[in-house]
C-alpha cells in the first residue's frame, strides 16, 4: 500500500489515485514557476512573485532550500539560482572569509536563523494563495558550480565535501552525507506544520553520470531519513522522486508522486507522454515538472506561446496530475515576470486549468482506446470516464530532443477526421481553440457502440475536444 500523506496536508486523492487532493478537494497543479530560487536568492521579493501566480489562477511551485547554488549568469544574466553574495541558506556565515560568491565561508555547525524565517515567510504566503510548494533538496551537481555550493570544501569553514561533483550524489564521502542527511532532517522539522508542501529528494540524480546504483543508494538513505524524521513529527507529506534511466522509484510504496522532466528522453531523463506511457500503470499522481527554460533557452523572438502550450496541454489531458513551466521572466528586478510574453504564457496555463476543470475530472483517466486513428499526422492525447465525458487535444509539431528539449511548432492549416469508438449513446461536442478558448464549433454524435467519425474544423496548430454524454 502507498504510503499517503496525512488527511490535512496535498496528499493522494482518495477517489482517483492519478490526482492530488488539498483540503478535501481534488487539484491539479498548473503553474510557470521561477528558477527555484526564490528563498535562497535574498534580494528576491516573493510576494509580487506569488501574487501573480495567484492572479493567472496558478497554484504550484518548487524551490532548492540551499544546497544547489548556481554561479552567476551561468543560464542567464539574471538568474535566480544565482544570487552570489545575496545567497542565504540554511547554515550561517562564519567569520573567515573566502566564499567563492562572495562575503564569508559557511559554518555547518550552526543554522541561520534568517533564512528560516524567510523559508517560514514564503510558505505562509503561498499557503494564504493556495499554492502549492514543492520542496527539492538536491539537484544534479554540476561540475561547474560545485564550488558554489555551501556544502564544497572551499567554501565551509569544516573543509566538508572533499569529494568531486559526481560522487556528492553518491554514499561515498561519509562527512558529506551526514550534512546531507542532517539538512534534509532539519528542512523537515521546520516546515512539518504546513500543509501546502511536498517533500522531494533529487532532481536529475545521474545527469552528471553518476552511477545509477550510487544514486539510487543515495535517494534510499535520504528517503529512509525523511520517512524516520516524520515518524516522530505531527504530520506525514507526500514524498516525491524524479524518474530518470536506471533510477525509478515508481514502485516504491513510501514515494507517492511521480516526477519527470521533459517531453521525452532526453539527458537520461523520462518525461512528458513516455513517462506516462511507462508510469500510469502504477496508480500514481505523475508530473511534469521541469520543461525547456523559457527566457534561456527559449527566447521571448521564439514561437515561445505555442512552444510552452503543446507541452503543457497534452501532458494534462493525457492523465498528468501537474506540470510546471521553467520561467526564466522572474527576477530580482522583475518579480512579477511582468511582459507581454509571460503574460500570454499564464493566461494560456489559465485557460489549461479553466479547460480541465469544466470536467468531473476525478473521475477521468489516461485514455489510450477509444482513439481509433487519425486521418493525419498529428500528436494525440486524451482522457475520459468512458459513456460519460472525454477530454482530447491534439497539435502538430515535432520534438527537438538533443540539446534542449521542446516541441518545435508546425503551422498549418488541419482539419482531420477522428475515428472514434465511443460507449452507446448521445453526445454534446464542441471544438475548441486551445489558444484563445474560442469555440470553433459545436455538434452532437448519436453512437451505437460502432466506431463513428468526428470531423474536426480547420485548425492552424491545435485542437481541445470536448465530448459529454447529454
Amino acid at each position: 500500500m502507498v504510503r499517503n500523506a496525512s488527511q490535512s496536508v496535498v496528499r493522494i486523492s482518495d477517489r482517483n489515485p492519478h490526482f492530488l487532493q488539498y483540503k478535501g478537494l481534488e487539484i491539479l497543479l498548473i503553474t510557470s514557476a521561477e528558477h527555484y530560487g526564490a528563498v535562497i536568492n535574498k534580494k528576491f521579493d516573493f510576494i509580487r512573485y506569488l501574487d501573480t501566480l495567484a492572479e493567472y489562477g496558478l497554484n504550484y511551485t518548487r524551490i532548492y532550500p540551499g544546497a544547489i547554488v548556481e554561479p552567476i549568469g551561468y543560464w542567464k544574466a539574471e538568474d535566480m539560482l544565482s544570487p552570489g553574495e545575496d545567497v542565504i541558506v540554511p547554515w550561517a556565515r562564519s567569520d573567515v572569509p573566502g566564499y567563492i560568491g562572495g562575503g564569508n565561508k559557511f559554518d555547518l555547525s550552526r543554522w541561520d536563523p534568517e533564512y528560516f524565517d524567510r523559508l517560514d515567510l514564503f510558505l505562509r504566503e503561498a499557503e494564504k494563495r493556495d499554492i502549492i510548494v514543492e520542496i527539492c533538496f538536491f539537484n544534479c551537481m554540476q561540475k561547474k558550480y560545485w564550488e558554489w555550493s555551501p556544502l564544497h570544501r572551499d567554501a565551509n569553514i569544516q573543509s566538508v565535501g572533499e569529494c568531486d561533483n559526481v560522487a556528492f550524489q553518491t554514499l561515498d564521502d561519509e562527512a558529506l552525507v551526514r550534512e546531507q542527511l542532517k539538512y534534509i532532517e532539519k528542512i523537515i522539522v521546520e516546515t512539518n506544520g504546513f500543509n501546502n508542501i511536498i517533500y522531494e529528494f533529487v532532481d536529475e540524480p545521474t545527469t552528471v553520470l553518476t552511477p545509477s546504483n550510487k544514486a539510487y543508494a543515495w535517494i534510499e538513505r535520504q528517503i529512509e531519513t525523511a520517512v524516520e524524521t516524520e515518524r516522530k513529527l505531527a504530520k506525514k507529506h507526500l514524498l516525491a522522486q524524479q524518474l530518470e534511466l536506471g533510477v525509478n522509484f515508481s514502485d516504491d510504496d513510501r514515494i507517492g508522486l511521480v516526477v519527470t522532466q521533459y517531453i521525452g528522453l532526453s539527458w537520461r531523463q523520462v518525461g512528458g507522454i513516455p513517462a506516462l506511457d511507462n508510469c500510469y500503470c502504477f496508480d500514481k499522481p505523475i508530473e511534469l515538472n521541469e520543461t525547456a527554460y523559457v527566457g534561456s533557452w527559449i527566447k521571448e523572438t521564439d514561437d515561445l506561446f505555442s512552444i510552452t502550450r503543446l507541452e503543457a496541454w497534452e501532458f494534462m489531458i493525457g492523465g498528468g496530475a501537474g506540470f510546471n513551466q521553467l520561467n526564466g521572466f522572474y527576477t530580482v528586478s522583475n518579480p512579477s515576470g511582468e511582459n507581454t510574453a509571460n503574460r500570454k504564457l499564464l493566461t494560456g496555463l489559465r485557460n489549461l486549468r479553466a479547460f480541465m476543470e469544466s470536467f468531473d475530472f476525478v473521475k477521468m483517466t489516461r485514455d489510450t482506446e477509444t482513439i481509433k486513428k487519425v486521418s493525419i499526422g498529428a500528436n494525440v492525447q486524451m482522457s475520459s470516464e468512458k459513456g460519460r465525458q472525454y477530454a482530447i487535444y491534439m497539435h502538430h509539431s515535432f520534438p527537438v530532443l538533443s540539446g534542449k528539449s521542446y516541441y518545435e511548432p508546425a503551422h498549418g492549416k488541419y482539419q482531420p477526421v477522428l475515428t472514434l469508438m465511443l460507449e452507446r449513446g448521445s453526445y454534446a461536442v464542441t471544438f475548441i481553440e486551445p489558444e484563445t478558448m474560442n469555440v470553433l464549433r459545436e455538434t452532437s454524435v448519436n453512437c451505437d457502440g460502432r466506431a463513428i467519425e468526428l470531423d474536426c474544423p480547420s485548425y492552424a496548430l491545435d485542437l481541445a475536444i470536448r465530448i459529454v454524454a447529454r
